[in-house]
């Protein structure tokens, strides 16, 4: 079996080599921390639009089915909604 496509890291890197490195790997960390600060609140805001949409939806059909509660059922949603606002908020001044 032929290893010529393997690349095999050197078995001594020199203490310059290593620091570079180092400063290499230190210099991806914020980018590392803001993409995943950004993963977190795609996922939450993503999150929250499928469960306003299901919520929504629910108005609609009790509307329907009793409409007397309209207004009760749409402060349910609208409390609803303002929550995750004041959590995507949250996430934005961390």
């Amino acid at each position: 079996m032929s290893t010529d496509l393997i690349h095999a890291p050197p078995h001594h890197l020199t203490r310059k080599e290593r620091q570079l490195g180092a400063r290499l790997r230190d210099s991806q960390v914020p980018g590392q921390i803001a993409a995943a600060k950004i993963e977190s609140a795609a996922f939450a805001a993503r999150t929250a639009l499928s469960h306003a949409a299901m919520l929504s939806g629910a108005e609609a059909r009790a509307i329907e089915y009793a409409p007397l509660g309209e207004a009760r059922y749409k402060v349910i949603c609208d409390a609803f909604a303002g929550y995750c606002c004041e959590e995507l908020a949250l996430l934005a001044s961390r």
